[in-house]
């Protein structure tokens, strides 16, 4: 899951649901960032649930690497095996291999079933693909947003945080960022408006403090998530790395050239976000680039339109003013999102585990002796915390020195050091 201080509350909430919808189960939620204990490989799972975090460890072929060989235990393990796997189109034959050779028994896919024999032509003629979601709705998140604060108490009249993605997801991934520019670039110097609008990592919101941000905003924007292109074996991504090296600060169209010539927008891989959620929860009213979402939500009844280029700010910018529609709106994207069952994590947690109970059925798993499961998880857990608390202190700690060597220049720290050292010892 990365860094704790920087985990999103979706993401942190999509990866503890099994914890928090059911916790009558006998469930731990390991970071696999940490070696896995060698005791807690003993246990006959019924369950083991590949979250999208660890599954991201595809991208990185050392990583990769590591991880099939620190997790090949769960490889041989006869458990019911669920995968559930976010950017699908990044190292799509990677992923699909993997899933293949561990034997999952069930995927789910964030993207539209029309792409899963061409992202899964391997594991599609063994396995079971099912529909599902980027992110999924808490009870905390609906109790939190029963009444949120009014629109005429919020300061941010729009508000908006996207990373730079890299260019391997095409000119539909560098929409995410530069929707962000194009709309700070269109807007009237007289609109009067308060916005709040960055694409700078350092500006991304971490934790509950997202959902408070979120709150306080009337409108925001939104890009449907995903890419216009599929990299299948990570080779655009390492061309591009590559093509950096020796190419200061290339653009777009230089990158597409070099790496990956008439492949953009040959296919679209898209789906709702868990800010869509989110803002729906809030009754923030999006600001929203055409697209599919998944197949829920629909211009002018969910969201504001807005063009790829904004040349209809002007449109815009009306439909904001307009209060009828915009509580229209904010309505009918609030009971959308509320009425859609599977997006709830209750109904997906539920439904996992009963997938889980039919396949432990099918193949006669024994029941657990739950005094030992006691002893393992009870020792795991008085452990965890303090060696997670370390890894992440260390890794803290050289991601300073990284940054600084970055900030320096390799040679100027290789300078300072030769000189500390050649004075230490002289």
């Amino acid at each position: 899951m990365g860094d704790p201080r920087d985990v999103r509350e979706a993401v942190r909430s999509l990866e503890f649901m099994f914890l928090s919808n059911r916790p009558d189960l006998n469930c731990i939620v390991h970071d696999a960032d940490i070696p896995f204990p060698s005791n807690l490989k003993e246990i006959d799972y019924h369950l083991i649930v590949l979250g999208p975090t660890f599954l991201c460890n595809r991208y990185n072929s050392s990583t990769f690497k590591s991880t099939l060989k620190n997790y090949n235990f769960i490889k041989e393990i006869v458990a019911c095996k669920v995968a559930m796997p976010q950017d699908e189109y990044d190292c799509s034959a990677i992923l699909d291999n993997w899933m293949f050779d561990w034997k999952v028994d069930r995927i789910y896919s964030v993207l539209s079933s029309e792409h899963w024999n061409l992202l899964y032509p391997k594991y599609s003629k063994c396995g079971q693909i099912v529909s599902g979601y980027t992110g999924y709705i808490s009870d905390d998140w609906i109790k939190s947003w029963k009444n949120p604060k009014p629109h005429s108490m919020r300061k941010i009249d729009v508000s908006y945080r996207a990373s730079k993605l890299d260019e391997n997801f095409g000119s539909h991934g560098q929409l995410k960022w530069k929707i962000a520019k194009k709309f700070k670039d269109v807007i009237p110097d007289n609109s009067n408006l308060a916005l709040d609008i960055s694409w700078n990592q350092q500006d991304l919101i971490p934790g509950n403090s997202w959902h408070t941000f979120i709150e306080n905003s009337k409108f925001c924007l939104t890009v449907p998530s995903g890419s216009s292109i599929l990299d299948p074996y990570n080779k655009i991504r390492n061309c591009i790395n590559l093509y950096k090296v020796f190419k200061k600060n290339p653009s777009f169209e230089q990158i597409e050239k070099h790496c990956f010539p008439g492949q953009d927008n040959k296919k679209l891989f898209t789906a709702i976000s868990p800010r869509n959620l989110e803002a729906a929860l809030a009754e923030t009213v999006q600001i929203g680039v055409m697209g599919d979402y998944s197949g829920l939500m629909r211009p002018m009844e969910h969201y504001i339109p807005i063009n790829r280029d904004c040349s209809n700010i002007y449109e815009v910018l009306q439909m904001m003013k307009d209060s009828l529609l915009v509580n229209k709106i904010k309505k009918n994207c609030k009971e959308l999102i509320l009425s859609e069952s599977r997006l709830r994590q209750k109904t997906i947690v539920n439904e996992i585990v009963e997938f889980g109970e039919l396949i432990s059925c099918q193949r006669n798993l024994q029941a657990i002796n739950q005094d030992k499961i006691d002893i393992q998880f009870a020792k795991y857990k008085s452990k965890i915390n303090k060696i997670s608390s370390n890894y992440w202190k260390k890794k803290r700690v050289l991601r300073k020195l990284k940054d600084i060597g970055i900030f320096l220049g390799m040679r100027q720290v290789k300078h300072l050091l030769s000189s500390f050292f050649f004075k230490k010892y002289k």
